[in-house]
C-alpha cells in the first residue's frame, strides 16, 4: 500500500527591497491535518483540520482536499495571549524577465510539481513597515529550508571491492597465450594433475595452486584438462574475481559459495603430502595421510576463521598468512621450517599427546583422558567447561567426547595462551553466565580448586583477594571489577592470567621464574617465536630422544634372539599404526667410541 504523505508546497512568503536590491524568500508550507486542534465541529462537516502550525504537532497526510477551517485551542493549555498580526500593504508590480527570475521560477517548478502549470505573471512585493510593526510581527524561527537537488551529473566512483581491486591492465590474453603453449607441449594436448605445475607457474601462481586450478577446470571428473577447460575457467576467473584471495576461495569452494569449510581444504593439503619432498618418507605410510591433513586444516582454521564459524571467508583469507605459507612451500624443501600450518615436527607432537590419551584409539577422548593431560595439571572444573560444548565448533559436537581437531585447538590454546584465538578459547570457558564479562564470581569459582590443590601439596595458598589485586593490576581494565575479551586481548601477560585460574603448574612456574630469563638478545635476527613453536620444539626433542632411547635398548638384545623375518614385519606394522614415521630411521652407530646417549639429531639420522 502506498504511503500518504503531507502535501508540500513551496509559497513566496516575502520579497524584500534593500536599496536596488530585491531579496526573494520562500520556505516550505505544510497542509497537513491536526490531532491537537478542536476539530468536534469539522468532525460533524466531516472535515479535517486544514491550519498551518509551526512545530507544535505532528503532519499528518490529507485523505481528500484541504478546506481551510479556523482552528481552536486544545482544551486543557493555558491560554496565551494571541499576537496581533498586521497586514502588510501589497503592491502588485510586473514580473521582470531576466535570467536570475528565469532560473527561480524553474527551482520552483522542479521542487513543487504543482506549480508546473501554474506560472504567475506578477509577483507580490511588501513594502518594509515601520518598526512598530517590526517588534509586533511574530518572530519566525526553524524555517525549513528549500531543499536542492541532486546534479544528475554527480559521479561518486566506487570505493568497495569486496572480489578485489580491477586492475588497470587487463593481461589475461598474454597469460592464455603461456598456458596453450605448455599445453602443445603436453601428449595430446592433456594435462593430468602431476602436471599442473607447469601450468601453473605459466598463470604466474604459486607452484601449489596446481591442484585448486585443475579441480576448478573439471579435472577432479575427467582425470585430466585440455585448454579449451582451462582457458574458459581462466577467463570467467579473471573477469570477476581480481586477487589471490577471492580466486584461491573460488577455486576450492562449492559451487554457489563464497566460503570454505574443511573438505574444501582436503584436496589441497592432500595435494602438498604428495608433491612436497619434505614429507616424502610419509609416501611409506599412507594411514597417517589423513591425520596429517587433519591437523594442518585444524591449525588453518584455529588461526584464520577468527570468527568461529567454521567457513573461512575471502576478507579472513586476505589478513591471513596462508596464501604467503603456500608460497613458502614451493622455495622450501625443508617441511620444518614453515612452522605455520604445515610442519611435520608440530604434526608429530600434537598426534604423540594425543596418542597418550587416547588409550583405546578410537580418536576421541572424555574427561579422564584429558584430566591425564601434563600429570592432571589442569583443574576439573575448566575440563568440565570445556566438554559443556563452549569451545566447539560446528555441529560434530559430542556430549562429553573431544576429537581429534577439537584436541588441536585445546593444545596450541594451552600453550600459547597468548594468541588472540587462544584468549577468546579460555575467555569462553570463564564467562559461566555468557554476558560477555568475567566477574569477580566467576574468577572466584575458577580459583577455590586452585587453592584446594596447593592446601594439598602443602604450599602456602594466597587469599582470593589478594589474587584478584593482582590479576587487576595485571589486566588494567577499563571498567572495574569485571574484565572483558578487549581488556584481556590489549594485556600482554594473559598467559599468566589464565594459568592463574586453570593450570597450578603454570602457575607456580611463573611465581618462581626469574624475570630477566627470557630477556631477548636486541642482536638476534628474525622475530622471537611464538610461545607454541617453542613448546613444540622442546617436546620434540624429548620425544626423539625417548624413541632413541627406546631403539637403542632394542639393539642390545638383538645379540640375545633374532626373531623371524614374518614377526619383525608384524611388528613393523604395528609401530607405524601406534605412532607416526618420521623423517627416516635412526643410524646405527658402529664406533664404540661414539656416545651411546647422544641424542642428537645428527645421529639420529634427521
Amino acid at each position: 500500500m502506498q504511503k500518504k504523505y503531507a502535501c508540500v508546497k513551496y509559497v513566496h512568503s516575502r520579497v524584500t527591497v534593500y536599496y536596488t536590491s530585491k531579496i526573494e524568500l520562500k520556505w516550505r508550507r505544510s497542509l497537513h491535518s491536526c490531532a491537537v486542534c478542536d476539530v468536534a465541529q469539522l468532525k460533524k462537516l466531516g472535515l479535517p483540520c486544514g491550519a498551518i502550525h509551526y512545530g507544535i504537532c505532528t503532519a499528518v497526510a490529507l485523505p481528500f482536499p484541504l478546506n481551510l477551517v479556523n482552528c481552536k485551542k486544545p482544551t486543557g493549555t493555558p491560554a496565551k495571549k494571541p499576537i496581533q498580526r498586521v497586514q502588510p500593504k501589497v503592491i502588485s508590480q510586473p514580473a521582470v524577465s531576466n535570467a536570475k527570475e528565469d532560473s527561480l521560477q524553474s527551482i520552483l517548478r522542479d521542487e513543487c510539481p504543482q506549480e508546473k502549470e501554474k506560472e504567475p505573471n506578477s509577483h507580490p512585493v511588501i513594502v518594509p513597515h515601520s518598526t512598530e510593526d517590526k517588534e509586533n510581527k511574530p518572530k519566525r524561527r526553524d524555517l525549513p529550508t528549500p531543499r536542492t537537488s541532486v546534479h544528475s551529473s554527480a559521479n561518486i566512483p566506487k570505493f568497495y571491492f569486496p572480489m578485489g581491486r580491477p586492475p588497470k591492465i587487463d593481461n589475461t590474453d598474454s597469460v592464455l597465450q603461456k598456458v596453450a603453449q605448455e599445453f602443445s607441449n603436453l601428449e595430446g594436448g592433456k594435462a593430468y594433475k602431476q602436471q599442473m605445475g607447469l601450468i601453473a607457474k605459466a598463470c604466474g601462481v604459486p607452484f601449489y595452486w596446481k591442484c585448486p586450478l585443475f579441480r576448478g577446470s573439471g579435472g577432479d571428473k575427467q582425470g585430466y584438462i585440455t585448454y579449451q577447460m582451462f582457458a574458459s575457467m581462466w577467463k570467467k576467473l579473471m573477469e570477476s574475481y581480481h586477487d589471490e584471495a577471492s580466486r584461491f576461495v573460488k577455486l576450492l569452494a562449492k559451487p554457489n559459495c563464497n566460503y570454505l569449510d574443511d573438505d574444501d581444504l582436503v584436496p589441497l593439503v592432500q595435494d602438498v603430502v604428495e608433491s612436497h619432498p619434505g614429507l616424502s618418507f610419509l609416501q611409506e605410510a599412507p594411514e597417517f595421510h589423513s591425520r596429517y591433513i587433519n591437523t594442518v586444516i585444524a591449525r588453518m582454521f584455529f588461526s584464520i576463521n577468527r570468527l568461529w564459524t567454521g567457513r573461512v571467508t575471502v576478507q579472513e583469507i586476505r589478513q591471513s598468512n596462508l596464501l604467503r605459507t603456500l608460497a613458502l612451500l614451493e622455495d622450501e624443501e625443508d617441511i620444518n621450517q614453515i612452522t605455520d600450518f604445515f610442519s611435520y615436527e608440530h604434526f608429530y607432537v600434537i598426534y604423540c599427546k594425543f596418542w597418550e590419551l587416547d588409550k583405546d584409539h578410537d580418536l576421541f577422548i572424555d574427561r579422564g583422558d584429558l584430566a591425564r593431560h601434563n600429570d592432571h595439571a589442569l583443574s576439573s572444573r575448566v575440563i568440565d567447561r570445556i566438554f559443556s560444548g563452549a569451545v566447539t565448533r560446528g555441529e560434530n559436537f559430542k556430549v562429553g567426547r573431544m576429537s581429534y581437531p577439537e584436541f588441536v585447538w585445546f593444545l596450541i590454546a594451552e600453550e600459547d595462551k597468548r594468541h588472540p584465538t587462544s584468549v577468546e578459547y579460555w575467555f569462553r570457558c570463564m564467562d559461566l553466565d555468557g554476558d560477555g564479562v568475567i566477574s569477580m564470581y566467576e574468577m572466584e569459582y575458577f580459583y577455590e580448586e586452585q587453592m584446594q590443590k596447593m592446601e594439598a601439596i602443602g604450599i602456602e595458598k594466597l587469599p582470593f583477594e589478594d589474587c584478584l589485586c593482582q590479576m587487576l593490576d595485571l589486566v588494567r581494565p577499563k571498567h572495574k571489577e569485571q574484565i572483558t575479551l578487549s581488556d584481556l586481548k590489549s594485556c600482554k601477560m594473559t598467559n599468566i592470567f589464565f594459568d592463574t585460574f586453570f593450570n597450578l603448574d603454570k602457575f607456580l612456574e611463573h611465581e618462581q621464574r626469574d624475570p630477566f630469563a627470557n630477556v631477548r638478545d636486541p642482536e638476534t635476527d628474525g622475530p622471537e617465536p611464538s610461545d607454541w613453536e617453542k613448546y613444540a620444539a622442546e617436546e620434540y626433542e624429548i620425544l626423539v630422544a625417548e624413541e632413541g632411547a627406546n631403539e637403542q635398548e632394542e639393539i642390545h638384545y638383538e645379540d640375545d634372539f633374532e626373531p623371524d623375518d614374518d614377526d619383525s614385519l608384524g611388528e613393523e606394522i604395528i609401530r607405524l599404526a601406534d605412532v607416526p614415521q618420521r623423517k627416516s630411521s635412526p643410524v646405527v652407530r658402529q664406533n664404540p667410541a661414539d656416545d651411546i646417549y647422544d641424542f642428537s639429531t645428527k645421529n639420529l639420522g634427521y
